[in-house]
C-alpha cells in the first residue's frame, strides 16, 4: 500500500486537513504555478481550445473540491461534440485518475480531429509539422499530469520530511525551539551562563 493512514495523519503542509491518498493535489499551502504550466503546454502544443477550456477547467475544479463544471460545447459543431463525449467519459473514468496517467481516448480522437483540421486549412506552401498527431499530444498531456503528481507529492514529502527532521533534532538536543524558515531550520540558541569569578 502506498498511503497508510496513521494516528496522525495531518497534512505536513499545515492545511490542517486530513492526508488521504491523493490530498497533495489539492493542498492550499502549494503553489497552483504547476497547473498554470500545463495549460501553458497545451497552448504550445496547438490544442483546440474547446479540449483546453474542457480539460483545465475540470482540473481546477477537482483541484479546489468544486464540483466539475458541464461542456458548455456546441452540439452541432464535431469537434465540441466529441470533446463534451470526452468530458463525459472523464467524469465517469474519474478527474483524480486524469492525474494518474487514465484518460478517456476520445480525447485523443478531439484532438487529431483538430490537428486535422489546422493541416486541411494551411497554405500549400507551408508544411504541417509530424509531431502534431492526437495520439502523441495525448502521451505528452499524460506526462504533463503525472509529472504535476509527482511534482506536488516531492513538495509534500519534502514538508513532511523537514517537519520529521525537527521533531527528531528537538528530541535529540533537548527542548530548544526550531524555527522552520521555508526548508531552512534555525535552532534558538540559549545564552550561556558568564561565570562570576
Amino acid at each position: 500500500m502506498l498511503f497508510e493512514e496513521t494516528e496522525n495523519s495531518s497534512c505536513p503542509m499545515g492545511c490542517g486537513m486530513d492526508e488521504t491518498a491523493m490530498r497533495h493535489l489539492g493542498c492550499p499551502p502549494l503553489p497552483a504555478s504547476d497547473l498554470r504550466s500545463i495549460n501553458r503546454w497545451m497552448s504550445h502544443q496547438n490544442t483546440a481550445p474547446p479540449i483546453q477550456l474542457a480539460i483545465m477547467r475540470s482540473l481546477k475544479a477537482w483541484i479546489l473540491d468544486e464540483p466539475i463544471p458541464p461542456f458548455p460545447g456546441d452540439t452541432t459543431d464535431k469537434l465540441d461534440r466529441i470533446t463534451a463525449l470526452a468530458h463525459t467519459e472523464q467524469s465517469l473514468i474519474g478527474w483524480t485518475h486524469a492525474f494518474k496517467g487514465r484518460l478517456s481516448n476520445k480525447w485523443t480522437t478531439a484532438q487529431g480531429l483538430w490537428y486535422d483540421h489546422m493541416r486541411h486549412n494551411l497554405p500549400s506552401s507551408e508544411k504541417f509539422p509530424k509531431r502534431y498527431t492526437g495520439p502523441i499530444w495525448m502521451k505528452k498531456l499524460v506526462a504533463q499530469l503525472i509529472y504535476y503528481n509527482l511534482n506536488r507529492w516531492q513538495i509534500r514529502n519534502e514538508a513532511a520530511q523537514a517537519a520529521e527532521s525537527a521533531e527528531e533534532h528537538r528530541k535529540n538536543t533537548g527542548d530548544a525551539p526550531i524555527y522552520n524558515y521555508g526548508f531552512i531550520q534555525v535552532k534558538q540558541h540559549r545564552p550561556r551562563p558568564t561565570s562570576t569569578i
